[in-house]
């Protein structure tokens, strides 16, 4: 979906702008309580970390963005849904065209990990990524979702220092995902 290549841009240019400026915060992000958002704008309920930050980059596409913190360097999360108006959906394809839109933007991108995952009665396919730019690397992880009336892309990215932190939070906030 086109869209992915806007996401993409969004996602790096973010995460380039928060490697690069402030120093890490000496509190730790990952230990925030989670916090159950439902609103009718979302196709889904989820926790999110608590005193994390909404960030809105404007690149239109429907779902929740938010950091770690509000001064870089911070993890970012994005819950993301695109209608699919009966379109056919092939994850594979989509990661195909995503990792295309990452390397056009000047990044190397590199697999790290790949397996079947399903969350909130949703299948879907999990990826886990090292990206390489100008300022440094970037661990993502992101899933891909194939819902009956839309497409999902959930992702995590941030500096590879703050992985191993960030990801076992990441796996708690998508075990609260409800469709």
């Amino acid at each position: 979906m086109k869209a992915l290549v806007l996401l993409s841009t969004a996602v790096l240019a973010a995460s380039a702008q928060a490697q690069k400026t402030a120093p890490a915060s000496a509190k730790d992000p990952s230990a925030a309580p989670l916090v159950k958002i439902k609103s009718g704008a979302l196709p889904f309920a989820v926790s999110l970390p608590q005193g994390w930050v909404g960030i809105n980059l404007k690149d239109g596409l429907g779902g929740v963005t938010i950091a770690s913190q509000a001064q870089p360097p911070a993890a970012l999360i994005r819950l993301l849904f695109i209608p699919k108006n009966g379109k056919v959906i092939d994850l594979k394809n989509e990661f195909k065209s995503f990792e295309a839109a990452v390397k056009e933007s000047g990044s190397t991108m590199t697999l790290q990990s790949e397996k079947a995952a399903n969350y909130g009665g949703v299948s879907g396919l999990m990826r886990q990524y090292s990206i390489k730019n100008k300022t440094g690397t970037l661990a993502m992880r992101v899933w891909f979702g194939n819902g009956a009336k839309n497409f999902y892309s959930f992702q995590l990215t941030v500096p590879s220092d703050m992985f191993a932190k960030m990801n076992p939070l990441f796996d708690k906030v998508l075990a609260t995902v409800d469709f």
